[in-house]
């Protein structure tokens, strides 16, 4: 995606940095304006939904550390945790 200059100065004027950006781009509500251009935006819905989304993310994490899996090509054949 192209930034113009106007966006690039706003960015830096309200220290948001390009991550940011892509977070709202990939997460925020989409709703059209006037001139066929589009509004995303990123509110306490989508945010919520995406730290619920990786709260449980690390949930699975700590559950999967020490987890090896055996695998004998496309087979599994057993797991178990290394501590």
């Amino acid at each position: 995606m192209k930034l113009t200059q106007h966006i690039k100065e706003r960015m830096n004027q309200r220290n948001i940095p390009d991550s940011a950006i892509d977070i709202i781009l990939k997460n925020g509500r989409i709703s059209h304006v006037s001139g066929g251009a589009m509004r995303i935006f990123l509110g306490n819905k989508e945010s919520n939904q995406m730290i619920m989304e990786l709260r449980n993310t690390i949930k699975l994490i700590e559950r999967a550390k020490g987890g090896t899996l055996i695998l004998a090509e496309d087979t599994a054949l057993t797991v178990y945790r290394v501590h």
